[in-house]
């Protein structure tokens, strides 16, 4: 009978610990005093502290007392960042808001892939058995999709930041690139433009590369220009990080563009790297902008927003946020919550640029030259 009463004590007083009745450092009743609340004799209350100290709830000391113990630290958590560059933007805005979603136990790994699809192979293959989450701004490579699939299907835990690998069903949280693209290059037909030139990367097969595309086709369409061979420059997706031979590249593109029998008004880019190379193109030829070219761009890089400002369109990608939500969403799942994938998408913000020159004729002089052009 005492063996039950030790343990019915011990159960009371461990559920006011673990329901926060007894906070960290409250002191509890001497084995006399819990002996008299209970009825029972002092060894009955005696085992019923000793148990209650086996499991770690309280704590003894001598001369003073017995209080109720500090919480052991939580157990360390994982998850792994494989990302192409860790200190380049928009990642670095993404690492952000993912390090501010997730409580100080989680612990981020950084995997720098370098955009290499056999980098990201390798890191991946290495973060199956060593984190207990992944978050990846994957390369969209194809052949990295069956690596990727089995990741998910062995039950750990993926969620993919800023493009959808083709034909993976997993969580995803990436900017509505499609209509975020057509709403910037809406904004351009509306003020007059049809000659609108885009500069992108020549790999379709990543998500945000071809939506981005593919609204400028739409875009194309709606302003009856089916055919845009003649405006669209393709650039090998590992130039971009090689500033100079971007930069000649643009200028060479931009500089064929307007001086072709119908020259282009406006510039759709891809992202940051291509709206430099074409501001710089246009000072080596003394265009302004946006007084004879404007300028849209996706813009992620706040240390070029001081420049930009004034002249670019910007469409600017909400990074810190998708970051914290795709966090949240791992964390859920490394917690154990079953739920089915989604993607969760978010439009970019579109900023107009801000007029220096007021051209209030400017979108009916485009128009009816055009017009003139296609004269029989």
């Amino acid at each position: 009978m005492s063996s039950v009463k030790w343990k019915h004590i011990a159960d009371a007083i461990r559920a006011q610990i673990e329901s926060g009745d007894l906070p960290p450092g409250t002191p509890l009743p001497s084995e006399t005093e819990l002996a008299q609340q209970y009825g029972v004799c002092r060894v009955t209350a005696h085992r019923a502290m000793f148990e209650l100290q086996r499991l770690g709830l309280v704590v003894r000391k001598r001369k003073a007392g017995t209080f109720v113990a500090e919480p052991p630290p939580a157990k360390p958590v994982f998850v792994a960042a494989v990302f192409p560059f860790v200190h380049d933007y928009p990642q670095v805005e993404y690492l952000r808001g993912i390090r501010s979603a997730l409580p100080d136990q989680y612990n981020l790994l950084l995997c720098e892939t370098h955009n290499d699809p056999h980098r990201e192979a390798q890191y991946l293959r290495r973060m199956q058995h060593e984190a207990d989450g992944i978050i990846i701004y994957p390369t969209c490579d194809p052949k990295n999709t069956a690596l990727i699939q089995r990741l998910l299907e062995s039950g750990k835990p993926v969620v993919c930041v800023d493009r959808q690998p083709e034909g993976v069903r997993c969580d995803v949280v990436m900017t509505d690139n499609y209509q975020s693209s057509l709403t910037g290059l809406r904004y351009l037909l509306d003020e007059g433009h049809r000659a609108i030139a885009h500069f992108t990367d020549d790999v379709l097969y990543v998500s945000s590369i071809r939506e981005r595309y593919e609204a400028y086709l739409q875009a194309m369409r709606e302003a009856g220009n089916e055919d845009v061979n003649l405006l669209v420059r393709f650039f090998p997706s590992h130039v971009g990080i090689k500033l100079d031979y971007l930069a000649q590249a643009v200028y060479d593109a931009l500089f064929t563009l307007l001086h072709q029998p119908r020259p282009v008004t406006a510039v759709f880019c891809l992202h940051d790297y291509y709206m430099v190379a074409v501001l710089e193109a246009c000072d080596r030829m003394g265009v302004a902008v946006p007084e004879e070219l404007e300028v849209l761009s996706f813009a992620d890089a706040p240390p070029l927003m001081t420049r930009v400002t004034r002249s670019v369109h910007r469409l600017v990608q909400q990074v810190y946020e998708m970051g914290r939500t795709a966090a949240l969403r791992l964390k859920r799942r490394i917690e154990g919550e079953v739920m089915p994938s989604e993607v969760i998408t978010t439009l970019a913000s579109f900023y107009p640029a801000e007029r220096i020159l007021r051209r209030e004729n400017v979108s009916l002089r485009r128009i009816s030259s055009q017009d003139k052009e296609e004269e029989p």
